[in-house]
């Protein structure tokens, strides 16, 4: 592995995990909120290690519900993450398995817009740039977490210092650097549409599967990159 591809992983992943130590420190004020313990909210993220699908799962439990509706939820928020797992996958090829398990577990928004750019500019696959932006988003979201669930029962209402807003604001910033042409704003704006129109039928689990498929549907039917 070599260590200057870790450590510049590591740096180019910063500004993006940085930006996401809010959305930590949220999570884990309303993991809180909704009634898990310190570790408990540690353990979401450590094990599922994806925002939104942590951010659904509590907002049910705050509900009262449990079980199999958190587990479809979950799979369902998350199933974009095959999408990911694809699109890196093939440059991947000979990688053995479980170094290809591990970035899998890694493999969440950021890292992968981070990934995924890296290598649309030209550079080549590399294990160890991933694996450093990886590790120190791992760190970083996780660190977030455990001080907003610490802190968690001093803030009773994240929507009064506009905390609410943050996990959204983060992705308004992933779309923002990836609209590179008028293809690019033409998926977006469809996708956003098909994912409102999701919103108002089924809620926001429906909202983000329907764009996410739409976007997908869009970049297989057409040539245009």
């Amino acid at each position: 592995m070599s260590s200057s591809l870790f450590v510049k992983g590591m740096k180019q992943i910063f500004p993006v995990a940085a930006a996401g130590i809010v959305d930590g420190l949220v999570f884990g004020i309303l993991a809180r909120q909704a009634g898990l313990g310190v570790t408990e909210a540690m353990l979401f993220s450590l094990l599922v290690n994806a925002g939104s699908s942590q951010f659904a799962a509590v907002g049910l439990i705050s509900q009262g519900i449990v079980g199999w509706p958190i587990l479809v939820s979950t799979l369902l928020l998350n199933a974009r993450h095959l999408l990911y797992g694809l699109s890196l996958g093939p440059k991947f090829r000979g990688t053995s398995p479980w170094k290809l398990a591990l970035m899998g577990g890694w493999l969440n928004d950021e890292t992968y817009a981070l990934k995924a750019t890296y290598l649309a500019n030209g550079a080549k696959p590399s294990l160890s740039y991933f694996a450093g932006a990886s590790a120190a988003d791992y760190l970083i979201w996780n660190i977030s977490t455990f001080a907003g669930a610490w802190f968690g029962t001093v803030f009773t209402q994240t929507e009064a210092y506009g905390l609410d807003f943050a996990f959204v604001a983060t992705f308004l910033g992933f779309l923002a650097v990836n609209l590179v042409s008028s293809f690019h704003v033409k998926v977006a704006g469809c996708a956003a549409v098909v994912a409102c129109a999701g919103y108002a039928l089924g809620g926001a689990t429906v909202a983000i599967i329907a764009g996410t498929l739409t976007a997908v549907a869009i970049g297989a039917v057409s040539g245009e990159r």
